[in-house]
């Protein structure tokens, strides 16, 4: 059969240059053999030749020493995080000729001095980013300001402190948006010969401020009490093409990192708020988990289908759980939506009771949420416990992940997993301890507990004033989720297989999955091994931008919380303690709930035993104990903006 003629466009030709290497495996290919094989005309040559520079310095193709080209998979070598920034911020002295720079990296504290004539202008109580101090005899002098952030308390300083110290992306590139800019014009073709799910009408159920809508549900009662339930995710690999400026951004960045009010997004706005967000009454491309369960909440068949959307309506949290449990009529949500609302919510109790008959372990923690002004100073804090609408949308998703991977493990093919290992023997017997000093009597398999051990903890202890305190010890007693290319299972929700899919607007691993799914189902074996290539850097990676980003998450709220809290010195408030070291207590505050230090010459006028198994100090000479849970009156004392940090005292003896 005669080969097609070569391509004079620059992207098709790319195309064929990469699916060339592709096919080899990682067996490497000379320019002329490779020319030669795709019969690239003479004319032509030297502009491969330059395409294969260009692909070089992208990362997509690797130039081995015998002069042979291979394929490099852009999840093959994590890219390089840049070199850590020193931020600081100024106090000028009286002279004006010095200024010290005190570090804001809670990793690098300490402080430089620099002269005024290397401070760009920068003003006393000004953040800088310095050029990395040097040492010169025994003392750290910085070389200049590289850049002048503003005053410390501005609003967004804050945000983009902790952008550079965690190394995030918050640009992005032109070509990345050039490619983006695009993406509209594909949305037809993509459309075509999908399934249309539009009975029962989908719906997504997010926060109030959310803006990316990567998930719709829809449920249908069937007979005998079962139910048929629908999971629409955004097809985002539709869109977002393996090896493609998109694709190299997005696994760079791995995910996306939610600041109060903003969000550094994985994907540029033009997809993760536009083609890839599901918004209501717009077309969307997605693909599909359909689970039929029986009323005792088991799954009996699924099946997943490349699908298309029109959301029937944007819902939120508070709304869906106000109409559920009558609080406000309807909610403004019409009566067909409502009725399948009440059907899922049915659904929601069996998928829950099955989870919890298994083992699976609910911390119910909920989480501050920030209240900012249009200025983006803070103005509240709220804390409110998950409700229906929250726990319904997570069990669904749970659902949905779990089944998407017992589909690849069944076929064995390659996936993603996401992993939850056994936790380590020494912190069971430490949490056991704890629990015995709450007087709750423990008893797990020792010494491999099971995930239901720790679901009986926790139960016990729910409704407690301690149990706050000890369900953040028994998540500290774990160890962390990650991604693995192998399957170890997840602890945590007792499930022997496990993934995430369901969020690919935000993270890179479901997009990955996304992939991989798609290409098993088809059976096509080419995309099957592009998509599964380098899955262990990918994982490892992957983990560790998930890592870097809940770090700069809980970084932004302790700087916004602790600023919260700026000419509120003096002010009484019953606190919680949650720790205790041999130099006082951390109590957690109600309002705003940050954490401060009681030192432990505040706690009276005697000498004080440190019991590290017991989590507990005892007064040698009265016998009074402050444990772990208990409440204390407290004093704030200062707050320390720059070290994100509050002193309390307590203001009263501790009773015994």
């Amino acid at each position: 059969m005669p080969r097609a003629p070569f391509p004079a466009g620059h992207e098709e030709q790319r195309r064929l240059v990469l699916e060339y290497l592709e096919r080899r495996r990682g067996r490497p290919v000379t320019s002329a053999t490779l020319m030669r094989q795709l019969g690239v005309p003479r004319e032509r040559r030297r502009a491969v030749r330059r395409l294969l520079e260009g692909l070089e310095r992208e990362g997509a193709v690797e130039r081995r020493d015998a002069g042979g080209w291979v394929r490099r998979h852009p999840r093959e070598v994590a890219p390089e995080r840049p070199e850590k920034p020193w931020v600081a911020v100024l106090r000028l002295d009286r002279s004006r000729a010095f200024a010290r720079a005190l570090s804001l990296d809670r990793e690098r504290p300490g402080a430089v001095v620099l002269r005024s004539g290397q401070c760009r202008g920068a003003r006393d109580g000004d953040v800088v980013v310095l050029e990395p101090p040097r040492e010169s005899r025994g003392e750290a002098v910085a070389g200049r300001v590289r850049e002048v952030l503003g005053p410390l308390e501005a609003p967004g300083v804050d945000g983009e402190v902790v952008v550079r110290l965690y190394g995030l992306r918050r640009e992005f590139p032109h070509p990345v948006l050039l490619e983006a800019s695009k993406l509209a014009a594909a949305t037809p073709r993509l459309l075509a010969g999908r399934e249309l799910f539009d009975d029962p009408p989908p719906v997504t159920l997010d926060g109030e401020t959310a803006r990316d809508f990567d998930d719709a549900i829809a449920v249908a009662a069937r007979p005998g009490g079962g139910f048929r339930l629908y999971v629409h995710i955004a097809d985002v690999s539709a869109y977002v093409r393996p090896g493609g400026p998109l694709d190299r951004e997005a696994f760079a960045r791995a995910t996306s990192v939610y600041f109060p009010g903003t969000v550094l997004p994985m994907l540029p706005p033009a997809l993760s708020e536009d083609l890839c967000s599901l918004r209501p009454g717009e077309l969307r491309p997605v693909q599909t988990v359909i689970l039929d369960v029986d009323a005792r909440g088991l799954a009996r068949r699924i099946r997943v289908a490349d699908g298309v959307i029109r959301s029937a309506a944007r819902l939120t949290y508070r709304q869906v759980a106000a109409a559920l449990e009558g609080r406000r009529r309807y909610a403004g949500i019409p009566p067909a939506i409502l009725e399948m609302l009440r059907t899922a919510d049915g659904l929601r109790e069996r998928l829950e009771a099955r989870r919890r008959a298994r083992g699976s372990i609910d911390f119910d923690l909920p989480e501050p949420e920030i209240l900012l002004d249009l200025d983006g100073v803070v103005t509240g804090v709220i804390v409110e416990p998950r409700n229906r609408a929250h726990r319904m949308i997570e069990e669904f998703m749970l659902a949905a992940n779990e089944a998407v991977a017992r589909c690849l493990a069944r076929r064995r093919a390659p996936c993603l997993y996401r992993v939850h290992e056994p936790p380590d023997p020494a912190k069971v017997e430490a949490l056991r301890e704890m629990a015995r000093a709450f007087g709750l009597s423990w008893r797990c398999e020792a010494p491999h507990p099971q995930p239901r051990d720790f679901q009986r903890l926790l139960e016990r202890a729910r409704g407690r004033p301690f149990y706050p305190v000890l369900a953040q010890a028994v998540l500290r007693s774990m160890k962390q989720a990650r991604y693995a290319a192998e399957n170890l299972g997840h602890f945590g929700l007792a499930a022997p297989v496990y993934c995430h899919f369901t969020s690919p607007i935000r993270r890179y691993a479901d997009l990955v999955v996304h992939r991989l799914l798609r290409a098993c189902l088809r059976g096509d074996r080419r995309a099957l091994r592009q998509a599964g290539g380098g899955l262990e850097a990918c994982a490892a990676h992957c983990s560790a931008s998930e890592r870097n980003a809940e770090a700069a998450e809980r970084e932004i709220i302790a700087w916004k919380l602790v600023h919260f809290l700026r000419g509120r010195e003096g002010e009484r408030q019953n606190g919680t303690v949650v720790a205790v070291a041999p130099f006082g207590v951390f109590v957690r505050l109600a309002d705003p709930p940050v954490e401060g230090l009681v030192r432990i010459e505040s706690l009276g006028r005697e000498r004080w035993r440190f019991d590290e198994r017991r989590q507990q100090l005892r007064g040698e000479a009265t016998g009074r104990v402050v444990r772990v849970g208990d409440t204390m009156p407290v004093r704030i004392v200062r707050v320390d903006p720059v070290q994100r940090r509050v002193d309390l005292a307590a203001v009263e003896p501790q009773p015994a």
